[in-house]
């Protein structure tokens, strides 16, 4: 982890979130973890709701790893499926969703803004070239 990813010691308490702000979600695992500093600054002062939506199975671990990076949020919200995912983002409004995955990002509805996070397991550094598969992206 770089300096500038170094994630600060301990997380400050959520303020209540402005509903005339609209709601972000984050995900976890290759977003979280990737730039530690960046979501948890983000999070700490987005004035809106902040959600976390990952594909995990264990909330303890999720709530732990979360408070290791300090990052903070409204609510947590563990998915079993892609389709499941983006069905929350609908549901709760979230009007834009940071994800790694474009295989993730590619049901979510038009009306919500998707952020797509650059690392080694969607982008080729050495090429510095995105990767994609057949179902989630076109050459033009």
């Amino acid at each position: 982890m770089t300096q500038e990813n170094t994630p600060p010691a301990q997380a400050t308490q959520r303020r209540k979130p402005d509903p005339a702000y609209p709601a972000i979600g984050i995900d976890i695992d290759g977003c979280v973890d990737e730039f530690p500093r960046f979501f948890s600054v983000l999070a700490s002062h987005w004035p809106g709701k902040v959600y976390v939506i990952s594909f995990r199975d264990n909330r303890q671990k999720a709530e732990e790893y979360l408070a290791r990076f300090g990052v903070v949020y409204c609510e947590l919200i563990l998915v079993n499926s892609f389709q499941e995912k983006a069905a929350v983002i609908a549901r709760e409004g979230i009007a834009a969703f940071f994800d790694d995955q474009p295989e993730v990002l590619k049901p979510i509805a038009p009306e919500c803004n998707v952020m797509l996070v650059r690392n080694g397991g969607n982008f080729d550094f050495d090429d510095g070239k995105w990767m994609f598969s057949r179902q989630t992206g076109k050459l033009v």
